[in-house]
């Protein structure tokens, strides 16, 4: 199988210790094109040294919703330098997260709307997250009709299903996919158009099965898509390489 995985963190401290292992892993075994997710100034100096190394590994950069209120003119002036000068493939990963309001809303909306709009003037993806904030992440959607991107790890439920694959945008599915408690989301990846669907590690986080637990890495995207591909009826191969289309769609060629 060919496979691509279109979330991971590369950048993170968890993979200090053995990130050249972790990435050769990858390819070695399979993987195609990683985007490696900067939600800071520092993740993103250190991917690009990534980007720069290997051709196929892709990143961007976004201000998290947890990290809203540190979202001031610095940063907002570095990102549209960023996105100016093509370092990046897309904006995020940008949203809104109601679960653990690490950021006031008012401080989470405002940060997401002037990345929505960075986004549209250099013509960028955005790279979607979403917790407990369907409704809000609808409408400001919405308001920004035109905007082109996948939403993140998806666990939301069938209403805002809708409504993204309405707005063109693409479903990205995690391990979550693979734990036993998520009927309901294997509902939904059952019903995603095979031309909206990506596949993702988000790791360090979320191992699929068997893995539960332990640091996940990118190469355990293959789980997902076998989970995904047995839900579907589909060969697993075959998704994949669907999938891995659905990806250089909407990210194109590296440009490092």
């Amino acid at each position: 199988m060919k496979f691509i995985d279109s979330h991971c963190h590369l950048a993170m401290d968890s993979f200090n210790e053995d990130r050249t292992e972790v990435i050769e892993r990858f390819f070695n075994q399979g993987g195609i094109a990683l985007l490696s997710v900067s939600t800071n100034i520092d993740e993103f100096y250190l991917n690009k040294e990534l980007c720069e190394k290997y051709s196929n590994i892709y990143t961007s950069l976004g201000w998290h919703p947890h990290d809203a209120k540190g979202f001031g003119k610095r940063e907002e002036d570095f990102l549209k330098q960023v996105a100016e000068k093509k370092l990046i493939q897309a904006i995020g990963e940008i949203g809104l997260d109601y679960y653990y309001n690490n950021s006031p809303k008012e401080e989470q909306i405002r940060a997401f709307e002037i990345q929505l709009k960075i986004a549209k003037k250099y013509n960028l993806p955005v790279i979607i997250h979403t917790r407990d904030a369907d409704s809000d992440t609808a409408r400001i959607l919405k308001k920004h009709k035109g905007i082109k991107g996948v939403i993140h790890c998806f666990t939301s439920g069938e209403d805002f299903f809708n409504v993204a694959i309405k707005l063109d945008f693409f479903i990205s599915f995690s391990g979550i996919i693979t734990f036993p408690k998520s009927e309901d989301l294997r509902k939904l990846v059952k019903k995603v158009p095979v031309d909206r669907v990506f596949f993702e590690t988000d790791s360090p986080y979320l191992s699929p099965h068997p893995f539960r637990g332990k640091r996940n890495e990118p190469v355990r995207v293959v789980h997902t898509i076998e989970k995904a591909a047995e839900v579907k009826g589909m060969n697993a191969d075959t998704l994949s390489e669907i999938a891995n289309q659905n990806f250089f769609a909407l990210f194109g060629r590296n440009t490092f």
